[in-house]
This record gives C-alpha cells, structure tokens and sequence, in this order.
C-alpha cells in the first residue's frame, strides 16, 4: 500500500469514528472552512489560502477557505460554496470525506466546522480578488520538517504550534490547530512528543505585529469616552462593598454609551464581588426604565434585585453583562459560571465584561474556557492579563473607571500594542 493510500484509509477511519452529534453547531454564528487535501506526488498537501492584508477581520491570516453558514443551509454545502467562491474550486472535483468537531473561536465569537475533503481531480485555482491575497500549499513533508516549527503565544503561559511555510506565510491560530488534529492522524508520531512550549524563545512568533498589515481599526464602542495611555495605569486593588454601588453605576453609564443603545439587556452576575457589581448595575439599569434580567446560579432576590436561576439557556438580548468571575478567578472556570459562560456562546449580541472577561485569571491571562469581550470595563486599575496583546480579542475595547471619578475613559497604546485593536474580530 502506498503511503498516500495508507493516509486515506487512515483519515476516513478517523472521520468515519466521530460522533454526528459533536460534529456540528446550532448556534447562529458558524463559520464553514473546507480542509482541502490534494495529492502532490508521495506527498499530500493543504490548500489555504491568505487573506488580504487590509481586511478589517483576520488581515494577512493564512487559512482554510470558508465563510458563514447561512440560514437553512447544510455546513457541508457552505464549505465548498465558500470554497468555489474564494478560489474557484469546482465542487464536482471534491470528494468530502466527512467533518471534524465544531469548535469555538474565541478572537471572532464563531463556532469553526472543518469540513475535511479530497481534492482528487485538481484543476488551476483562481483566488477572488477582493478577499484572498494568494492560494498557499502546504505539503505534509513541509509541516512535519522541525525547521518549519514555531510558537505563538496564546496567552501568558499558554503556547500553540504555528509553521513558517515560506518568506511570506505564517500559518498559525485556528487554522493551525485543525492542522495539527489532521496530521495527528494523517502521520502519527509527527511530533514526536514535542510541544510548542518546548521549542526555544528564538522560535516565537507575533504574526499579529507584521507591519504590512493594514486591517481598519474598529471604531471606539463607547461614545464620548476620552482616552488615556494605558502604560501608567497600575492594577487594581478590591472593589469593596462601599464602591460596589458606585462601579454598578458605570457600568450602568457605560451601557448608556454604548454607539447602539440596547432594548434589552442581561445581566449574568456571580456570587462574589464581581457579580455584586453585576446587580448594582442591574438595579441601575431597572432605575433607569431599562428592560433588564439578571442571571443567578440559583434565583433569587439578591440586593434587592429579583434574579432568574440559569436553566441551561440565556434568553436573546441586545446587550450581555458579563459579572460572572472577574479578578477572584481561582483556577479554570467550573460549575455554573462555566456553564452559563458557554451559553453566552451561542449568543452575537455585545458583551460588556465587568473588571475582566470571565474566564481571564488577572496576572496569568487565558487558562481555559472563555467568551471574548466586546467591551471590557477595568475596575479601580488594570489586571496584567488586559495589557497583553495576545489577549486583546478576549478583552475587546478596553475602558478604565476609577473611584471618585465619574467619568469612563479608553485605554490605549501601551507596550507591545502597536495597531493590534480589531486585528483579529469578526
């Protein structure tokens, strides 16, 4: 048996082995990318592609073609239309060989669906000019040579697999991790038991800082807000319960600033400090004639405020407060903060994020299961995880409040930023 023919039997096993039921999503944002293996000689090889540099979303990214699922539509199907659309791949020339888990893309707030397929009558590609920048090959040979191995940090201590695939092309992020799930079965044993936190310093990657690309910066999410440098702005100490009012208030105000004012908003609060701000918000919010519901674990009247016990779901809003964990993080989310953590998930509507996205630990950044920010709101001074620029899509538009001060204002700059705001959002 051939060693091409020996991979294909290999892939289809694998494939054919998964659950239907974990293959594929219901929420509204799903993205489909169809994972294109070709032959090449001996050798098999990826079909990606490279977004253009100026794209408000992804810039520069090397990745699968793919694009959102519509409404009614079968993932497979969006799969090769967005292929046929960004590189002109005939849909009758692919064999699709099944689909890999869904999984969710913090940075843009989609839930990904590789749809794995066989590329066996090729025919020349034509990239669409007003999305793709190149059509990459990328052999197997190519990614399984150590040379080409690199590390993108993913969070303070956390670290992901990344290749240089030539002088222009850095294939990491989402795209990488499903590569590296299909070499896992397409060549057992590839790594050899290496792990990107075990390759040198002198093999670290910031693809985000390359200076050619040009993605357009969001603008500001919240009206009005003057700026301030973040780099002098030191971390916080507890918000106690004398100012838990006063922090409730802005966010309360922040809502308010919002550039397109909610009709209805959610408020998820936990059962510490955080969420204590959560409710004093909430209560504001009431105050104020804003449709507002509050979210416990268990129910319940909590500062005088009526909250719903969580059953599995979160109802549809404009707006989501996110009050569940902030800087009292004590290891990865659990219990019903995570639960209703993945909820939010499922949801497209802004989140704004109270002292700290939940899910963040304060000094170690990401070190598990979270939901991205629209907006994060720091409390009294500024965590270290907020100041790290591979964190910025999980944090979002950041703003400072401080104690005694009535007013809200955006923080930005700062070391190792340079233009990284709306790089990486959908």
């Amino acid at each position: 048996m051939s060693a091409n023919a020996a991979r294909w039997r290999r892939l289809r096993a694998h494939l054919d082995a998964l659950r239907a039921a974990d293959l594929d999503s219901s929420a509204d944002r799903v993205g489909a990318v169809l994972a294109l293996l070709a032959e090449a000689g001996d050798d098999l090889e990826f079909v990606l592609t490279r977004r253009r540099d100026d794209l408000p979303t992804h810039p520069g990214q090397v990745s699968f073609p793919g694009g959102r699922r519509k409404a009614a539509e079968v993932t497979e199907a969006a799969a090769l239309r967005e292929a046929a659309e960004e590189v002109a791949v005939r849909p009758d020339t692919v064999e699709v060989l099944g689909q890999l888990p869904a999984f969710f893309i913090g940075p843009s707030r989609f839930w990904m669906v590789p749809v794995v397929a066989r590329w066996h009558t090729p025919h020349p590609l034509q990239a669409q000019e007003s999305e793709v920048a190149a059509i990459v090959r990328a052999p197997l040979s190519l990614l399984t040579d150590r040379a080409r191995w690199r590390k993108v940090r993913l969070s303070v201590t956390g670290w992901s697999l990344a290749w240089v695939l030539d002088d222009d092309h850095v294939l990491w992020g989402a795209t990488a991790m499903v590569v590296t799930m299909l070499l896992d079965v397409l060549e057992p044993g590839w790594r050899a038991g290496t792990d990107p936190v075990d390759l040198p310093d002198d093999r670290e990657v910031t693809p985000w800082l390359d200076p050619r690309l040009r993605g357009r910066s969001l603008p500001p999410r919240l009206a009005d807000a003057p700026t301030r440098d973040r780099g002098g702005v030191d971390p916080p100490g507890a918000v106690d319960r004398t100012r838990t009012d006063a922090a409730g208030a802005a966010i309360r105000r922040a809502v308010g600033m919002l550039r397109s004012a909610p009709s209805s908003i959610v408020v998820l609060a936990g059962a510490g400090g955080t969420g204590a701000v959560g409710v004093a918000a909430a209560r504001r919010l009431a105050a104020a004639g804003a449709p507002v519901t509050t979210i416990t674990a268990t129910g319940g009247t909590v500062d005088d405020v009526v909250t719903e016990a969580f059953d599995g779901g979160l109802p549809e809003a404009e707006c989501y407060i996110d009050a569940l964990v902030g800087s009292g993080l004590q290891g990865r989310l659990r219990d019903a903060p995570l639960d209703m953590m993945l909820a939010l998930r499922n949801h497209s509507a802004p989140i704004l994020a109270v002292d700290l996205p939940s899910g963040l630990h304060p000094t170690e950044g990401l070190i598990g299961d979270s939901v991205p920010a629209t907006v994060t709101i720091a409390l009294a001074g500024m965590w270290p995880a907020l100041s790290y620029v591979g964190l910025s899509p999980f944090v979002g538009d950041l703003y400072l409040w401080q104690p005694g001060d009535n007013g809200i204002v955006r923080l930005v700059g700062g070391p190792d930023r340079a233009d990284a705001e709306g790089g990486w959002r959908e």
